[in-house]
């Protein structure tokens, strides 16, 4: 006589299927990723379980590092997307970070915020994973 593991395959698809249909949150937790960047280059991506967490979070490891920190971290629930460090000289030295789906987009998108706020003088220092927070 086969012995039996407390789950029978039916009773377990059973319950996948009532798990998938549960009320409360997803199985699956939502995964925000941040990047405060700073003038060095040394500040890392941090993660958090929301967009807030995150970010505070990325602006905790910059300063741990630098003193010339953002103070604006650019933030992006998409892990596949890849965030783009920006920093300009003139009208004095300022950083700042985007993250997009390309690096030609998270790109743009931070060259304009900077532009808007005055900056030019502008290049791109890297870019790094949501994902891995390794730089690409």
């Amino acid at each position: 006589m086969r012995k039996r593991g407390p789950w029978h395959p039916s009773g377990l698809a059973l319950l996948v299927t009532m798990l998938g249909s549960w009320p409360g949150p997803s199985l699956a937790q939502q995964r925000w990723a941040a990047l405060d960047p700073n003038s060095e280059g040394s500040a890392a991506v941090a993660w958090g379980a929301t967009e807030e967490e995150a970010r505070q979070r990325a602006t905790e490891a910059c300063k741990r590092v630098s003193r010339t920190c953002a103070n604006g971290p650019a933030s992006t629930s998409d892990m596949r997307e890849v965030f783009a460090v920006v920093c300009c000289t003139e009208p004095k030295l300022g950083c700042a970070a985007a993250a997009a789906a390309s690096r030609r987009e998270a790109q743009r998108n931070v060259q304009e915020k900077l532009a808007g706020a005055g900056y030019k003088a502008c290049s791109v220092r890297h870019y790094m994973s949501a994902a891995t927070g390794k730089k690409q």
